[in-house]
C-alpha cells in the first residue's frame, strides 16, 4: 500500500508525492461515508480486475463540496 497526495498550495514538485501518513479530520457521518466509498472502490477494483483504473470521491459522493479534498483510489499499476 502507498498513499499519495498533492499539496494544496503551489509546489515545485509535480504530480503525486508518496506520503508517509495522512490525517483525516471529519465527523462520524463523513467517516462512515468514506468507509462506504472505500468498500465500493474495492468492489469495483475486484470486478474490473486489470481494467480498473481509479475512482474519485468527488465523482461518487453526493455530499462532496468544492472546498473538500478529493480522494482517489488508484490501481496499484500507477505506483
Amino acid at each position: 500500500m502507498k498513499i499519495t497526495g498533492f499539496k494544496k498550495e503551489d509546489t515545485e514538485l509535480e504530480g503525486c508525492m508518496v506520503l508517509s501518513d495522512i490525517g483525516i479530520a471529519a465527523s462520524p457521518d463523513t467517516l462512515r461515508d468514506l468507509a462506504a466509498f472505500l468498500l465500493a472502490a474495492a468492489d469495483e477494483m475486484e470486478k474490473l480486475g486489470e481494467d480498473y483504473d481509479h475512482l474519485h470521491l468527488m465523482d461518487e459522493w453526493d455530499k462532496w463540496k468544492e472546498d473538500y479534498p478529493d480522494i482517489q483510489i488508484l490501481s496499484e499499476k500507477y505506483l
